[in-house]
Formats: C-alpha cells, sequence, structure tokens
C-alpha cells in the first residue's frame, strides 16, 4: 500500500473509532466536508493542517502515516496514572471531579475542546449522559461532588438484578426516618469502631427495640458486622460498620433525586432505549404513525 492510501486507511479509521462523521471532522477543522472526503479518497490535507487534523482525531501525524502507530489508549491511562499520583490527596478531589466532568463534556460532537467545570453554580447543577452504551451523572456543586457511571449491559441491568427479595428488603429498611439516622450515626464513626445498640438508643433518642431491629436488618444484609464482647459485667454483641460506598452513594442519590433534576451543565442524550429491559415481551416500541391530511381537511 502507497502512503497515500496508507493515509487515507488510517484517517477513515481512526475517525470512525471516534464516532466522527466526515462532515464533524470538518467543523473541528473549519473546512468543508468535501475537503474531508477528498483526504479520505485521493489527496493529503495542506500541510499547516496536519497538526490540527492529528489533534482533532486525538493521535499524531505518524500515526496517520503509518510510521509509528503507538497505543493512544495506554499513553493516555498512563498519563492519568501518573496525574492523579504525582496530585496531593487534598487536591485529588478537585482534581477528579474536573477529569469526570470533561469526560461527559466530549460526549458532545459540537465540543471541540475540553470542558472546565465552573467554581461555582447559582443553583443545584448536574452534567449528564445518556446514551445507549452507558449512562452517567455528576452533581457539580462545591457542597457536595460527585459523579456515576454505569455501563449499559446488552440485556439490561435488570438482568443484574439477581436478588431482589433482597433489595427489597434494603430499601423497606431505608424507608425510615430512623434508620438513616442510624445508618448515618454509623457511618460517622472512624473505620473499625464499635457500637452498642444500647449507646446508638441512648445518643439518637430512639427506642432500643427500634435500634436493635435496624441493626439486624442491617446485619442480615451485610452492612454491619458483629463481635461478642467478654466483660465484667457479661457477654454483650458490639457492631462495626462497613462503610459500604454504595450505601452511601444510595442515600446521597436519593437525596439528589428528591430535589428533581433541574439545571444541567451539559446534559447530551443520543439513547433510543433506557437501560431496563422488557421482560415481559409485551411492551410496543413501534412510534404511531402520523395520519396524512385528509383531502378536505382544513
Amino acid at each position: 500500500m502507497d502512503k497515500k492510501n496508507l493515509f487515507s486507511t488510517n484517517l477513515v479509521k481512526r475517525r470512525k473509532e471516534l464516532g466522527l462523521t466526515q462532515d464533524m471532522l470538518a467543523q473541528r477543522l473549519n473546512v468543508s466536508s468535501q475537503a474531508v472526503s477528498k483526504w479520505e479518497n485521493s489527496s493529503y490535507p495542506d500541510p499547516q493542517l496536519l497538526p490540527k487534523l492529528a489533534k482533532a482525531l486525538n493521535t499524531s501525524i505518524d500515526a496517520l502515516f503509518g510510521e509509528k502507530n503507538n497505543d493512544a489508549e495506554t499513553d493516555i491511562l498512563q498519563l492519568i496514572h501518573d496525574y492523579v499520583q504525582s496530585t496531593a490527596p487534598e487536591k485529588r478531589p478537585e482534581l477528579m471531579m474536573q477529569m469526570f466532568y470533561s469526560a461527559i463534556y466530549a460526549y458532545n460532537p459540537s465540543f471541540h475542546s475540553a470542558g472546565h467545570m465552573h467554581k461555582d453554580y447559582d443553583s443545584e447543577t448536574y452534567a449528564g449522559v445518556k446514551t445507549d452504551h452507558e449512562i452517567s451523572i455528576a452533581r457539580l456543586n462545591s457542597d457536595l461532588r460527585y459523579f456515576v457511571y454505569l455501563e449499559n449491559p446488552e440485556n439490561g441491568v435488570n438482568s443484574y438484578f439477581t436478588n431482589p427479595k433482597n433489595m427489597a428488603r434494603l430499601l423497606y429498611t431505608l424507608a425510615d426516618e430512623e434508620a438513616i439516622r442510624i445508618v448515618s450515626y454509623f457511618g460517622s464513626g472512624r473505620r473499625n469502631k464499635m457500637h452498642s445498640a444500647a449507646v446508638i438508643s441512648q445518643r439518637l433518642n430512639i427506642p432500643v427495640e427500634k435500634v436493635q431491629y435496624v441493626i439486624d436488618r442491617l446485619d442480615r444484609l451485610g452492612l454491619v458486622w458483629r463481635v461478642s464482647v467478654d466483660l465484667a459485667e457479661g457477654e454483650t454483641i458490639m457492631y462495626g460498620y462497613t462503610h459500604n460506598q454504595a450505601l452511601s452513594m444510595i442515600l446521597v442519590l436519593a437525596e439528589s433525586i428528591c430535589n428533581y433534576f433541574s439545571s444541567w451543565d451539559p446534559a447530551y442524550d443520543s439513547y433510543s432505549f433506557g437501560v431496563f429491559r422488557d421482560e415481559t415481551g409485551q411492551i410496543r416500541n413501534e412510534l404511531p404513525d402520523v395520519s396524512h391530511w385528509k383531502e378536505d381537511e382544513k
């Protein structure tokens, strides 16, 4: 294969890997789509455009000409690894949120440069993505920031629900303000700190029977662990908390859902279906046809 054909082949391959049309790439370079079409068939870009073209395709000029095709993904992952490790621990949260925000920002093909998250927002603001391959949401306000990414399985997320009874038990347990207070109390303790139902009852002013009921349910769900302690006054049971990340996120997301997602920066939607799949086979997904005008209809 001669160099011109190799260049054209690499150009087409890289453009399609990024999910870009010829028109999208042309917009990034401020040229016509006809120019991109020519490059992919019979000609080279002007030399001064080559660096800009390589940048738009997140590759190198050498790679486009087939000289040395470095694994761009590996380089990017190593770059992220090195940058995070070299960042002071107290500065990593800001760095991580900025990276996640820029990743969401990049989903929109109309945005041609990296997105930088604002320092302040006037209202509760989120960034989000919904495609046929994934969903993602980030809360951007400085009082509490988070990022959640979910890859959409081919068979839908409900195919993952192997134990819906326990899921219902967890939600039933959490459907109680006092249970949420008990979980919050557990979560406020240091790692491996042990608690007693009697002390929790006293400090939260919740009947000890209610505290024990909630703890027992959390224990059966694997969210707390118990040890037997031999004291002078007799044997007692103490409880530790697993500091489960998913449970913390469930409560934080529940608060956000209750406040309604009203302000976005940015949101990108390109999905055809949601992340669940119909198990009954009875949902019709075809859009009804719009009827034509009748001859005598005004």
